[in-house]
Parts: C-alpha cells; sequence; structure tokens
C-alpha cells in the first residue's frame, strides 16, 4: 500500500517511539526504504529527541532562580504572617472595648477578659515573625554581596 509522505510524517513519532502498531510499524518502514525525505525527516526527529541543547549557563540560572524563589517564599510568608497576627492583635483589642464590662446585678463583672491575652498572644507573633523577616532579609541581603 502506497502512503504520502504527509502520512508517514505523522507516523514517524509513534515510529520512533515504537509505539505504533506492527503494520503501521511496517508500512513506515516500506515507505523509508523508497523515501530519502522521511528517512531525513527520521534523522532530524532522532537529533532532536535525544540531544537537548542546554547548557550548563542555563541550568546554573535556573538553580539560582529556583534559590531566589524559596527565599521569596518564606519573606513572603512572614509578611503574611505579620499582617495576619497584627490584624488578628487588633480586632482582639477593638472587639474588647465594644463588648466592654458590666457589673451585673449580683454584683460580678462581666467582661470578655479572654480577648486580652488572646491580643498579646498576636502581638508576641507578630514581633517573631518581624524578627524573622528581619533576618531573612538580613541574609538575602549578605548573600547578594
Amino acid at each position: 500500500m502506497k502512503l504520502s509522505c504527509e502520512v508517514i510524517k505523522d507516523l514517524l513519532p509513534l515510529y520512533y517511539d515504537q509505539v505504533c502498531s506492527e503494520e503501521s510499524g511496517s508500512l513506515v518502514e516500506e515507505h523509508l526504504v523508497q523515501c530519502p525525505q522521511c528517512t531525513l525527516e527520521l534523522q532530524k526527529l532522532e537529533l532532536d529527541l535525544e540531544e537537548p541543547s542546554v547548557s550548563k549557563g542555563e541550568v546554573n540560572a535556573m538553580k539560582r532562580i529556583s534559590v531566589a524563589w524559596k527565599k521569596d517564599k518564606w519573606v513572603s510568608f512572614t509578611r503574611g504572617s505579620m499582617f495576619v497576627s497584627a490584624l488578628a492583635a487588633m480586632i482582639c483589642f477593638i472587639s474588647y472595648h465594644i463588648i466592654g464590662a458590666e457589673v451585673l446585678p449580683d454584683g460580678t463583672l462581666a467582661e470578655p477578659f479572654a480577648l486580652l491575652p488572646i491580643g498579646y498572644l498576636f502581638v508576641l507573633l507578630f514581633v517573631f515573625f518581624l524578627i524573622c523577616n528581619f533576618v531573612l532579609l538580613r541574609k538575602r541581603k549578605i548573600g547578594t554581596k
């Protein structure tokens, strides 16, 4: 059976990877014996797939980008944590003052006291992440010199 070069060119990647059926493979082989253009296409396919052209400079550049991204990821995490902890602390303190305290008829004081230590805990977390952010940025600055 005579197949056009276009059909064979479509089958060449499958033939090269040896994933086409035996019948298709034999058709491609028969065509390759008679057609030097398709044989050349198969050789180009072999060269393109077997010899990737990646230089050591490109690999080193990708490694530097990966390291920088990982550093930026931690800096972004600490900044986001600082923001969230500061926001949570403000919410705790503001809601403590909005809710307020009242003296019940039996003479006991009713207030949302638990909001104060929770707010201070968030302030402590803010300071912790602020220090972490400062250290990470300092390391990056030293590393780039």
